[in-house]
């Protein structure tokens, strides 16, 4: 299941990610690919790619807190996201009945 989210969780810029999770959607969903994009920085931004790769595998109720692991572990700096912010987006989705 593809998902395009948009939203701009407290503490952060304007985030748009789009997710494909398998099975359908629920909190035991794996992320098969994620791409996140908006207004926030993140450097180095090669260490952002590698961050999106290492998120594919999770589960979908892991995202935020394995996001703000591995930023800590490759030592990036971002601004204007959080992995609570992403996960804030996720659950927007399952509040609207996805």
């Amino acid at each position: 299941m593809k998902l395009e989210l948009i939203g701009k969780p407290e503490g952060c810029k304007l985030l748009r990610m789009t997710i494909d999770v398998e099975p359908p959607l629920s909190p035991s969903s794996r992320i098969r690919s994620v791409s996140i994009r908006g207004d926030f920085f993140a450097i180095p931004e090669e260490a952002f790619d590698e961050v999106e790769d290492e998120l594919v595998g999770a589960a979908l109720e892991e995202l935020g807190r394995r996001f703000d692991w591995l930023v800590w572990q490759k030592g990036l700096e971002c601004a204007g996201i959080t992995g609570r912010g992403l996960d804030e987006i996720v659950q927007k989705e399952f509040h609207n009945g996805v």
